[in-house]
């Protein structure tokens, strides 16, 4: 059911790609692990070429494990469907260190995937579908209605193609045994192994079933799954043409950027902490929209990060893609929905302020 030959395949085709090519030297930023994982990924997201290398430098000085994970992660959340190519070679390259060292070492290597993902397209339409299936209200009564399904009913409308994509992701995450959120029931055994050879069955290309098998084994992520209910209508409509989001000005500190510095490293929690306790302007929002202070760290990290730390270059525009993403924006920001164009709005023009913030709580 599954395709055993395509990781080996993928490594002849990898070393011919790479062959003869030298690396670019290592340049590792002055940072720990941690903030250069979110500069690997963030820089990747805006093709920041130069700056992605740095980072992945510095993650193969200081946790090799860690790289290869956020490789992958990266390729699941940011490069998505458009780009499995680039995602199998991310596999098959981590699943084979003697094939590395083979091929001229872990750098030379890493460099080409890097390089790779800064000049491809991203499409985040996985990670749209899983939060609009655990955080749009508009699909409770159709979590409720499931409430006496079993794993075999669940697996049904996870491949029916008839169903709506937020349906199948609901779907994918009980089988998964994920919180689809309040309303969906809780009583379904997790069987991760029954979805990827569910789609391998039912039509999905074995090679597609095998690399998000492996991609979820990797990293454990619902966006693996998730890919497969998008693939192929991303493989049937072309991109309608392909465009940057907004981006903000960066701001450095040292040689580090401070979108980087977000609610998912220490010392952006830290600002963001001292950002609400200390904020006027926050603090009439959050309470326009009666908030509860125990959220709006929370809050106003997930504002942080969709306004900036989130945001891509080379966005692949197409259709259900679009759609999936203008669903989401407004989703999971713990907030209404009709709060968060304005707390969008607010965070960007407060970014100066948040960003001298982060500089007090930089470790470095």
């Amino acid at each position: 059911m599954f395709s055993e030959d395509l990781f080996p395949l993928v490594l002849d085709q990898f070393a011919s790609e790479i062959s003869g090519r030298d690396p670019p030297p290592p340049r590792p930023l002055t940072t720990d692990s941690f903030i250069a994982r979110s500069i690997m990924q963030k820089a990747i997201r805006r093709g920041m070429t130069e700056l992605a290398l740095r980072a992945a430098a510095t993650l193969v000085s200081t946790d090799r494990r860690v790289l290869w994970r956020r490789l992958v992660v990266t390729s699941l959340e940011d490069l998505g469907v458009g780009e499995i190519d680039l995602l199998v070679r991310i596999l098959a390259a981590a699943r084979h260190q003697a094939w590395r060292t083979s091929i001229g070492g872990d750098w030379k290597v890493i460099s080409h995937l890097v390089m790779r993902a800064c000049a491809g397209t991203r499409c985040q339409s996985a990670n749209d579908l899983a939060n609009i299936a655990r955080n749009d209200p508009d699909l409770d009564v159709f979590k409720t209605s499931l409430c006496d399904a079993g794993l075999e009913g669940i697996l049904a409308i996870m491949t029916d193609n008839e169903q709506a994509a937020g349906h199948r992701g609901v779907a994918i995450l009980m089988a998964l045994g994920e919180d689809a959120g309040p309303a969906a029931p809780t009583h379904i055994k997790p069987d991760p192994g029954a979805i990827f050879s569910i789609f391998a069955a039912s039509g999905a290309r074995s090679h597609d079933a095998t690399a998000y098998a492996e991609a979820f084994r990797r990293s454990r992520l619902a966006l693996a799954p998730l890919s497969l209910v998008l693939r192929p209508q991303a493989n049937k409509l072309q991109s309608i043409a392909n465009f940057d989001d907004s981006l903000p000005p960066v701001s450095w500190i040292n040689d580090v950027p401070t979108f980087a510095l977000d609610q998912y490293t220490r010392c952006g929690k830290a600002a963001i902490r001292s950002y609400c306790r200390t904020s006027d302007a926050w603090a009439v929002f959050a309470r326009k929209w009666d908030l509860p202070s125990s959220s709006w760290s929370a809050a106003a990290g997930e504002l942080l990060f969709r306004a900036e730390g989130a945001l891509v270059t080379n966005r692949r525009a197409w259709p259900t893609g679009l759609e999936l993403y203008e669903r989401s924006l407004r989703l999971g920001c713990f907030m209404p929905k009709s709060a968060v164009p304005e707390g969008l709005a607010l965070l960007r023009d407060q970014l100066p302020i948040i960003d001298e913030l982060r500089a007090r709580h930089f470790p470095f």
